[in-house]
């Protein structure tokens, strides 16, 4: 982040602003409705500053900016409109180490103050770090017209009865529960306690909190429950607003290696977060050991998020940890993702069917050997003669290694070598690539251009479409697309 956001107590603080016009006066507004004691340096004042100084609600300091000001403040603004003045305010407030905010200067400003909705005591605050003041504006005139109007009430509700709330539940989790619960519908006017506080209904939220209370709900004690959440091919913005929902309420994260970085700060601040990925040939969490700790976490009464690349159920091995809790009791609930085979092709622009092209799509695994965990392997490999002789879309996922090994199988099961192929790396991602080729050519043309994994082949006549229909432009290069890997897997 480049700016640390911060909530500052200004009562009875004092606060300097140099300047005494419009701007410094909409300034000096906000800090005394912020409860701050305000200076205002300056050789003439506006008439709204000049009847704040007469009403006393302000000190005046009328002369050319005085640097000896600046130590006595906890906060600068330097809102002339000389830009040599604001300059010398915001190099005193740098050496006297105070924090100075230069009205449309972010560059010297060492603080800079966000658009606000005011819900008080409840406050959001939005900033562009200076870069586009006006996208700051107009996210704010959304949220305010979205935040309900008393929801500042509700907040204040809910801070009356934090410390009785506290005394009846001394367990921090069952109490982030509760609060969940009686605050889950401020934002979409579901029934229960939050309607009856914006509501006016304030004696009937007390009453309703007092008596869950006194009847030993909030003692409800047992495991907790599993979420198994497909995070879809690599975009972020490709989750579900149900794995969003959960994923904010998880006290456990279990990310695989290919989740989005982006994801995981959805996540709430206290949540833990475990990285559980597979990497090939490295480092790796072994599938018991993924399910024995979603056992052991849920058993514990915790809330557990297993955000997992794409989809569970397809190549994910989600159906194995779900058969692990079933088998253990355990409550679980699964929220489907895009699975790579539909996300990839739809951002390199191939069709996974088209009524000229393919009536039918077939997902298969390149991965020839399993069970690598424990030493046994399978026999339930891919029957690749049948597949090649299939006129059909062809999508093998987990391709990179065995590329070169699927293609020459394909033909050699008589899949013409001239059929159009593809290869998509790192795809929905913004260092996204893609080779497109014939499966003769396919393997070859890969290794030129230095794709490595994650990837994913696609065979088939639809393809060919795809010089009509790639509409994604990925921008970062396949550096960047390195460093990022790297940091999922820290």
């Amino acid at each position: 982040m480049q700016y640390l956001p911060i909530f500052a107590s200004l009562t009875d603080q004092p606060c300097l602003v140099v300047g005494g016009g419009n701007v410094a006066e909409r300034k000096v507004v906000q800090l005394l409705a912020a409860g701050a004691r305000v200076t205002v340096n300056a050789p003439r004042l506006s008439p709204g500053l000049e009847a704040a100084a007469t009403a006393g609600r302000i000190a005046v300091a009328l002369r050319l900016f005085d640097p000896a000001l600046v130590p006595l403040q906890l906060l600068v603004i330097a809102a002339t409109d000389d830009r040599a003045v604001n300059h010398a305010v915001a190099e005193s407030a740098r050496s006297a180490l105070r924090l100075c905010n230069v009205v449309d200067d972010p560059e010297v400003s060492t603080y800079i103050s966000p658009s606000i909705v005011d819900r008080s005591p409840l406050l959001v605050a939005v900033s562009s770090g200076g870069q586009a003041p006006v996208l700051a504006r107009l996210l704010r005139q959304q949220l305010e017209s979205w935040l309900p109007a008393k929801l500042g009430t509700l907040a204040g509700w809910a801070g009356s009865w934090r410390e009785r709330v506290k005394k009846k539940m001394p367990d921090v989790a069952q109490r982030r529960r509760l609060w969940e619960q009686v605050l889950a519908g401020a934002l979409d006017a579901r029934p229960g306690l939050a309607q009856d506080v914006l509501s006016g209904r304030l004696a009937a939220a007390d009453a309703r909190l007092a008596a869950a209370l006194d009847a030993g709900e909030h003692r409800a004690t047992g495991p907790g429950e599993a979420w198994l959440v497909g995070a879809g091919p690599g975009d972020p913005e490709l989750l579900t607003l149900r794995g969003m929902h959960l994923l904010q309420h998880a006290d456990v994260v279990l990310y695989d290696r290919l989740v989005a970085p982006a994801l995981l700060a959805y996540a709430r601040r206290d949540a833990e977060l475990i990285n559980v990925g597979k990497t090939g040939g490295g480092p790796s969490t072994s599938q018991p050991a993924i399910n024995a700790l979603l056992i052991a976490r849920v058993k514990a009464g915790q809330r557990v998020c297993r955000l997992k690349g794409g989809d569970p159920y397809v190549f994910g091995r989600g159906s194995e940890e779900a058969l692990a809790l079933a088998d253990a009791g355990l409550p679980f609930q699964v929220v489907p993702g895009i699975t790579a085979a539909s996300g990839c092709g739809a951002y390199a622009g191939i069709p996974l069917t088209h009524r000229n092209e393919a009536h039918a799509v077939t997902f298969v695994t390149a991965h020839l050997g399993a069970g690598q965990e424990t030493g046994q392997q399978t026999n339930q490999k891919p029957d690749w003669q049948r597949l090649a002789a299939l006129g059909q879309t062809l999508v093998v996922y987990m391709s990179g290694r065995q590329l070169a090994e699927v293609s020459t199988t394909l033909v050699r099961h008589g899949r013409s070598a001239a059929t159009p192929a593809a290869v998509v790396m790192a795809g929905t991602t913004d260092t996204q690539r893609c080779v497109a080729g014939t499966l003769g050519d396919i393997a070859g043309k890969v290794s030129a251009a230095g794709l490595i994994s994650p990837s994913i082949l696609y065979v088939g006549d639809v393809v060919a479409l795809r010089s009509r229909l790639d509409w994604f432009s990925p921008a970062a290069s396949g550096a960047a697309y390195n460093e990022q890997l790297s940091g999922a897997q820290q």
